[in-house]
């Protein structure tokens, strides 16, 4: 997939840390390989003149049960993050670009004495049926303020590459953080070990659970969504002429898929691959139940 031209005011950033990922992603060269554990391989790259280094997990998903897109769901969508991820707390998506990117703010855990971080950056997705780089960068933004008992980390690179291979499909993390402010030296040591474990906690929900509902295309307007692990909800708001169609995962929904719709029409559900269910609608705001 080319990524789409945008001229929105973070634009130029997004498209410029989605290449500079793919470079770091590309390669293990300058990578030293730390340990492995719970079948993910661990990396670290030293910086110059920076005092933290980029950290890296790699895992393979193993089998033909789960496309590119079906992982990388896993790995953004917040309502499922917050199961696989102990360090996060709460985020919310300020402005939606297209529906392939958007900018939002997050808000990350920390053990007391420690002030909780908190993140203004935006996501930006380079998708095709074999490859997918989901890649998030700090941005500064009107809409995110400093929030009082935070403390404003700066995301210098990370990101996801989910990409087929022989025996399923692999995914590489890799991020390098500026967490601010004072931080314990053991602290640090650990985060930098936790981070990159997340690559095998995306792979351990999407084996108990399937993916959230994925948008594949909208010819409307997309104005965002909202997805509820607990409730296995989705809340999507699409308006104007045109349509959205989703995929609904048939392990997430094993008893099928209920949508209500606000105002005229009438939902189609079709087959999909593998059991799934194709959701087409043809007006705003769509509820998955």
């Amino acid at each position: 997939m080319t990524i789409p031209e945008a001229s929105h005011r973070h634009a130029e950033k997004n498209r410029a840390a989605v290449e500079q990922f793919k470079a770091l992603a590309s390669t293990l060269e300058g990578w030293e390989l730390s340990s492995e554990k719970d079948g993910v391989k661990l990396y670290s790259k030293k910086v110059e003149g920076s005092p933290m280094p980029l950290v890296r997990g790699e895992i393979v998903l193993k089998g033909t049960d789960y496309s590119v897109r079906d992982v990388a769901a896993v790995a953004l969508v917040p309502g499922c993050r917050k199961i696989w991820d102990e360090r996060y707390d709460v985020s919310e998506t300020k402005e939606w670009f297209s529906p392939f990117e958007s900018l939002f703010w997050v808000k990350l855990k920390a053990p007391w004495p420690i002030s909780p971080r908190d993140f203004a950056a935006c996501c930006l997705r380079d998708m095709s049926d074999d490859e997918c780089n989901l890649v998030i960068a700090s941005v500064e933004d009107p809409l995110i303020p400093l929030v009082s008992g935070c403390v404003r980390g700066n995301l210098i690179v990370s990101g996801w590459k989910v990409h087929k291979v022989a025996d399923g499909v692999a995914l590489t993390y890799i991020t390098q953080v500026d967490l601010a402010g004072s931080i314990p030296s053991s602290f640090l040591k650990t985060i930098q070990i936790q981070v990159p474990l997340c690559a095998g906690k995306v792979v351990e929900y999407i084996k108990s659970y399937g993916f959230p509902p994925i948008v594949l295309e909208c010819t409307s307007g997309f104005q965002g969504e909202h997805f509820d692990h607990a409730k296995r909800s989705l809340v999507a708001h699409v308006e104007g002429q045109g349509e959205a169609r989703f995929v609904a995962s048939h392990k997430m929904y094993p008893n099928g898929v209920k949508v209500a719709i606000s105002g005229a029409g009438t939902p189609e559900i079709i087959p999909g691959n593998k059991d799934d269910k194709i959701i087409v609608v043809r007006v705003k705001d769509v509820i998955f139940i």
